[in-house]
């Protein structure tokens, strides 16, 4: 039963009074404070019949989207419906549990044999193993599913104590304490503060001839500002009281908190200012009588890194009246947001050493040795296990050793991304690098050679900024007019089911507001079935070995890619890549020539490159680009933007529509020099794409005025049917036509008007239907020319922005179910220039039915919505880089490989899975034998005679079929549940006691 304790109110120091908290521990614990986000009862659809009149809101969202409420059809034109409530229990289709995710901004973590390495994401615990880079297990926290969106992993420290055991702390104040050998504890957490958890550190701390585990966190204060607290946390059935004491208070957040491994010192952050505390006394009994003292000091600069290194002091320099302080040597490293790093010997002698009253004399001196490479922020910085180097990196994407006795410098250029953390592994043989494209490398420190490599989802995510007290003004780049998340392109592998192609940056992180335009210039292939990167791969050209800096210091752009389909055959893929300057390198135009925008425009540059697999190689492989496969219009030498992409399901052609209202058809040709086929090392005739058709579906609306541009739409979509021979149109004006188009003539057959307003996001062909997302979403069907459903989008969502609503509403079809799905952006109510707390709202509808298979929730932004080529279902992405799948009930999602393996326990160290449970229980089995009858002597045979020879068990086809014939490749159940489930029907026969 959980334990709700008062803390003690103990003698303070004058900083800061003893806070009264709960502390919780168990299953039956409270869930963490509640959060005030709350998503809206109003859904984002409204249901309208073919004549227009509105019918009864065909989703309603109560509380969390729990209810349905379904239209029937009407009996009278008044639009006067019945309806039914529909739980979501009973929904046919499902959400299910995410894989992927984000690496928090914390230091990695070695275990003490350097085996393996522990990471966190937003709510789970990966350990990895360093020998070859594989997940051993992913533990998933058991958070509060009503929290669930706003809550994640903010640091994760080991016990020092206890090797088996790590401290995590959630940003909702809850703490954890999970032995990651196993899984367990991962159900159960203390709640420290109801204010949320900023940072923690963990240090072991002995009085009173009992050593305890103390956990140092840092939190918001109710009254204002913020403090630092000092927990004891314990089993709450336990001898051992909780306890919890402030030791310290700021007016500014404390970003960083380090520790020593006995607690006697710590040291922290605060902004500008840096604090270090000593502990007063050991003599305590519980943490609530603890006593710390801090000094404090200011920097010049905002305060981005810290570490801190403690030595042995030297015997002869130790006095008298040092012993009886027990003042460590405590090496300090301090790294700043202007580049600068600050290195300060003994702060602790320096601090507590010379001062009186709390006061510093006038004849202390502070003024550090000073390290200046780095041109902007040192993100992460660390001593070498023996003191003698600094480590230290930054948005160069360099790597730096500082050898502190000679000043010399080594580098380690070229880094895939900015460098967010380093940790140093225990033995010291080791570095982890964790880069800002969430992936995390393991560097041998005698060559710097990788010795491991992990890499996540590399999409996009919503952070807030990092350094958020800083007052340093960067250059930046250009920013979207609305707060929008650019969306992901996203296919899957028709050639590998498992693997998921997505376009992705090196730089993932997007403000909560005033985002930037970010650029995507590689292509990641995920395995859903592994839940790891398979390659990377560069789709453009990039700046990652260039100087990524202009003069004026301005980031220098990479191309931004815009559209990516796979070809039917899987053989094939197409990509589309955007560029244009910025607009501070075009300052020196002015505006007596041109404008700005007009050489921005001049300037871009749009290429369509079609790309070929290499199966052998795992990668893709350039084989044509189209340079400027659209122009701005009729009459200009401009490249025009692409609109939209689509794959013929049925051949190995694509189909773009861009700005000047042409729609056009690539296909292959067979390449030629000189008459002569070109053929390739595998002795196969190479090819060539090439535009097969091109015809004209609008115009672009002139201006009255002739000295201004003309008005270029905005959006539009194009698509295939399933056979292929019908092509869908259509561009964002205000005439609203829908184009259907013969593919292989470039006939216009059929022109539909009305069917969207003004602007159009999605079309895409189910069966005979034609389905249609605009401000509305409307199914139509084109052989008998009627609409079937329609169904309006609500205000909050018709007042967004023409960019929000065509990066972040989304549509998809599956041909499989017959279903089409749609994801709808929500941003919180109050803060709408703000992305933090925005969600997706997901429906999915069958084709023949008005009510919704299923209606939910994202826990924040969908980024991508992709159909499950391969199965039944959908694939989603989101800002925070988890993706989830869309299923029918019942059926087991496509990432089930990738999911939590805590509870198998499948390499507990130092037993046997499999033999050792068999063992105890003949054990226990011969001991209750003996329990009988003393004077009887136990014998084990086997149910067949002993004369007998011995029979194996016979396993039948169907047993087999009953493990194996269960499902596609990748929806099976984890392989060791199939290993054991096969071991269980050709184990021997079973042993039997007979007692004589």
């Amino acid at each position: 039963m959980a334990s709700k304790m008062k803390r003690k109110k103990g003698p303070t120091d004058a900083m800061a009074p003893a806070k009264r908290t709960k502390s919780e521990r168990g299953n039956n614990c409270e869930e963490p404070p509640k959060n005030n986000i709350r998503p809206s009862t109003n859904s984002y659809l409204e249901t309208e019949q073919a004549n227009g009149s509105n019918a009864q809101s065909a989703i309603q969202d109560q509380g969390t989207a729990s209810n349905l409420q379904v239209p029937q059809k009407s009996t009278n034109l008044e639009g006067t419906h019945s309806s039914f409530a529909k739980s979501r229990l009973a929904q046919p289709w499902k959400l299910s549990t995410s894989i992927g995710g984000r690496m928090i901004t914390s230091d990695p973590v070695f275990t003490p044999d350097e085996r393996h390495l522990i990471v966190a994401t937003r709510t789970t615990i990966q350990v990895y193993t360093t020998a070859d880079s594989l997940l051993a297990r992913s533990i998933r926290l058991k958070l509060d599913s009503s929290l669930l969106s706003s809550t994640q992993i903010v640091t994760t420290c080991l016990s020092p104590s206890n090797a088996d055991m790590i401290w995590v702390a959630c940003s909702n104040g809850s703490v954890f304490s999970v032995n990651w050998t196993n899984g367990s504890g991962a159900d159960s957490f203390w709640t420290v503060s109801s204010t949320g958890c900023i940072h923690m550190t963990v240090a072991s701390m002995e009085s009173h001839g009992r050593k305890r585990d103390v956990v140092f966190t840092t939190e918001a204060r109710k009254e204002g500002g913020f403090r630092t607290t000092a927990n004891e946390l314990a089993e709450p059935d336990g001898t051992i009281a909780i306890a919890a004491r402030t030791i310290y208070t700021s007016q500014e957040p404390i970003q960083f908190l380090k520790a020593t491994r006995d607690g006697s010192i710590i040291v922290g952050a605060s902004g500008k200012r840096i604090l270090v505390g000593r502990l007063r006394s050991t003599e305590f009994n519980t943490v609530d009588k603890i006593k710390f003292e801090f000094r404090t000091f200011e920097s010049n600069e905002f305060i981005t890194s810290l570490d801190l290194k403690v030595s042995l002091q030297n015997e002869v320099e130790v006095t008298r009246k040092d012993k009886l302080q027990k003042t460590p040597v405590v090496d300090l490293v301090v790294g700043n947001i202007k580049g600068v790093i600050f290195v300060h010997y003994n702060i602790a002698g320096e601090l507590f050493g010379q001062s009186k009253n709390g006061l510093l004399l006038s004849t202390t001196n502070l003024v550090p040795p000073r390290l200046h490479w780095h041109r902007q922020a040192v993100n992460s910085i660390k001593w070498s296990l023996d003191g003698n180097y600094v480590i230290s990196g930054g948005k160069e994407t360099v790597l730096v050793l500082w050898q502190l006795e000679s000043g010399k410098k080594d580098f380690l250029p070229h880094m895939s991304a900015t460098i967010e953390n380093i940790a140093v592994s225990p033995k010291g043989s080791s570095y982890a690098i964790q880069l800002s494209d969430n992936s995390t490398i393991v560097l041998s420190t005698a060559d710097l050679l990788p010795k491991m490599m992990i890499a996540g989802i590399q999409a996009s995510v919503i952070q807030p900024p990092k350094f958020p007290g800083s007052n340093v003004l960067r250059a930046e780049g250009k920013s979207w007019l609305s707060p929008l998340i650019q969306r992901t392109p996203m296919a899957v592998s028709l050639a590998t089911p498992s693997h998921l192609l997505l376009a992705v940056g090196p730089q993932q992180e997007v403000r909560d507001f005033n985002p930037l335009v970010m650029s995507n210039s590689y292509l990641q292939t995920f395995d859903l079935g592994t839940g790891q990167s398979v390659s990377n791969q560069a789709l453009t050209r990039t700046n990652v070995t260039n100087v990524n800096a202009a003069p004026n210091s301005h980031n220098i752009s990479e191309p931004r890619v815009t559209h990516l389909k796979v070809s039917s055959d899987g053989e094939w893929l197409a990509t589309v890549d955007e560029w244009t300057p910025s607009a501070n390198d075009l300052e020196f135009v002015g505006t007596g020539v041109k404008s700005i925008s007009t050489e921005i425009n001049h300037r871009r540059e749009v290429f369509l490159k079609f790309w070929k697999r290499n199966s052998s190689r795992n990668t893709w492989e350039l084989v044509s680009r189209i340079d400027s496969p659209h122009l701005t219009d009729e009459v200009s030498s401009d490249s025009g933007r692409i609109l939209d992409l689509a794959s013929d399901p049925s051949s190995s052609r694509f189909a773009t529509i861009g700005v000047d209202g042409s729609v056009k058809i690539w296909c292959t040709r067979l390449r030629k020099r000189d008459g002569v086929l070109v053929r390739g090392k595998d002795s196969k005739v190479l090819k060539n794409w090439g535009c097969s058709q091109a015809f004209k579906i609008g115009k672009t609306n002139l201006l009255e005025k002739k000295d201004q541009e003309p008005r270029l739409p905005n959006t539009g979509c194009v698509s295939f049917c399933e056979d292929g021979s019908v092509l869908a149109a259509a561009l964002g004006s205000k005439n609203c036509l829908i184009n259907l188009i013969d593919s292989y003539t470039g006939s216009i057959k059929k022109t539909f008007a009305e069917l969207f307003e003004p602007e159009i996001f999605g079309i895409e062909f189910l069966g005979q239907d034609l389905i249609i997302l605009s401000d509305k979403l409307v199914s139509f069907d084109i052989v008998s020319e009627e609409i079937r459903h329609t169904y309006k989008l609500r205000s909050s969502i018709l007042n967004l922005s023409v960019d929000q609503k065509r990066e972040m509403m989304h549509l998809a079809v599956d041909q499989k179910s017959k279903t089409f799905a749609i994801s709808l952006p929500k941003l919180p109510t109050g803060t709408a220039d703000q992305l933090i707390g925005a969600r997706s709202e997901l429906v999915v509808f069958h084709q023949d039915t008005r009510e919704p298979q299923l209606s939910d929730f994202s826990p924040t932004l969908i980024t991508a919505l992709s159909p499950a080529v391969s199965t039944e279902g959908y694939l989603t992405l989101d800002a925070n880089a988890e993706i989830r799948t869309i299923i029918s009930s019942g059926t087991n999602p496509i990432t089930a490989l990738a999911q939590s393996m805590a509870p198998l326990q499948s390499d507990r160290c130092g037993e046997d899975p499999i033999s050792q449970p068999v063992a105890s229980q003949d054990e226990e089995e011969l001991e209750e034998i003996e329990l009988v009858d003393d004077s009887t002597t136990a014998t084990m045979v086997l149910d067949s005679s002993a004369d007998e020879p011995r029979e194996y068990p016979v396993v039948t086809k169907h047993q087999l079929s009953e493990v194996f014939d269960i499902g596609p490749a990748f929806a099976l159940p984890p392989m060791e549940e199939m290993f054991y489930r096969v071991t269980n029907l050709f184990a021997a026969p079973r042993m039997v006691q007979t007692v004589r």
